[in-house]
């Protein structure tokens, strides 16, 4: 008799493949949910050709306004001699025209390359003086910050002041010691080399909007630059505006951006289980997980489309691994339930 059964079953002509409507439409509707998650508040920001806004006034003042370009074209020659003593000095005078509650956190002098790549960043953030430096024992972007309160406030000249001797920072604005602080020894030495650039997005937070009167960089060996100086920085008429999207490098800094890591994982398991299922018969697990991928790839490249999103490799990685279990969890989960199909129809027909 179960010869019989089995003769049946192998004589079944073979289904076509066909839309699993019901696990198709929940596919969909949790790519969707996923693509809020991933670009809310929808600020459409794509890569694109903009005018410069930085201008110089009679004076020889620079003006940044809301899209602004003004860096070296490499790395600047005193970054070798800063690195050889230990010691810079970097002198700013500026004026700001956003109301403190607008403003920041923006850079407005900063030797970098991208967030995650940052040796030093002077900046605002509300009426507050921020100073990036990478060192022993920050992240990769010099955070967290030194803080200097009440430095900035609108239409007012700041003028600040700030020294790296070794292992010692200090801060002046107006003349006033604001901040001294030690640092490890050799902090200058790390520094990887970058552009120099005012007023840029750099940093994130946008850009800073104001005057620069005064940019100057002093180290030893070196003669000073004065970066507000016509000459000093190469500022095109238009230039391609792309933002930074690129996002913490693996391992994650910290406890709370792991646990967004592992929110990653599993919200792709049901992408997985479900790409499977929404085929019958239901896919392989290995074109069930290129499905994942081509989801998760479809929704980090959209962030580039937005101000203010930004991609992980290790998400995608790891979007993609739990793609791969949820189409694991469905081949096991089929394997289960025809199995226990075929136990049950065995038994039926024994009796």
């Amino acid at each position: 008799m179960r010869s019989t059964v089995r003769s049946t079953q192998r004589a079944r002509p073979h289904q076509p493949a066909r839309l699993a409507r019901g696990p198709a439409v929940i596919l969909l509707g949790l790519v969707a949910v996923l693509a809020v998650a991933a670009y809310y508040p929808f600020d459409w920001d794509p890569p694109r050709t903009v005018r410069n806004q930085v201008t110089r006034t009679a004076d020889g003042t620079l003006r940044f306004g809301g899209m602004n370009a003004a860096s070296t074209k490499g790395t600047p020659s005193w970054l070798e001699d800063a690195r050889a003593t230990g010691r810079l000095e970097a002198d700013l005078e500026v004026s700001t025209w956003l109301p403190a509650e607008r403003a920041g956190p923006v850079g407005i002098m900063m030797l970098a390359d991208s967030y995650w790549h940052t040796d030093l960043v002077i900046g605002q953030d509300q009426d507050e003086l921020l100073v990036w430096l990478r060192r022993p024992g920050t992240r990769s972007n010099g955070a967290p910050p030194f803080v200097v309160p009440e430095v900035f406030f609108p239409h007012r000249w700041a003028k600040v002041r700030m020294r790296i001797d070794g292992g010692n920072l200090r801060v002046d604005v107006g003349g006033t010691t604001r901040l001294s602080e030690s640092l490890p020894s050799g902090a200058i030495r790390r520094w990887e080399d970058a552009r120099f650039a005012l007023g840029h997005e750099i940093h994130r937070g946008g850009p800073w909007q104001g005057e620069i009167r005064r940019a100057e960089i002093r180290v030893p060996g070196h003669a000073p630059v004065d970066y507000a100086r016509p000459g000093a920085l190469v500022i095109p008429g238009r230039y391609l505006y792309l933002p930074d999207h690129m996002d913490a490098p693996f391992p994650p800094p910290s406890k709370i951006e792991w646990a967004i890591l592992v929110l990653h994982l599993v919200s792709f398991v049901p992408v997985g289980f479900l790409s499977a299922v929404t085929r019958r018969p239901p896919l392989r697990p290995l074109p069930a997980t290129l499905l994942a991928t081509a989801i998760a790839l479809t929704l980090a490249a959209g962030k580039f489309l937005f101000y203010g999103r930004h991609i992980g490799v290790d998400d995608v990685v790891v979007e993609i691994a739990g793609g791969l279990l949820g189409a694991l969890l469905a081949q096991s989960t089929r394997r289960t339930v025809v199995g226990s199909a075929r136990s049950w129809r065995a038994t039926r027909a024994s009796r």
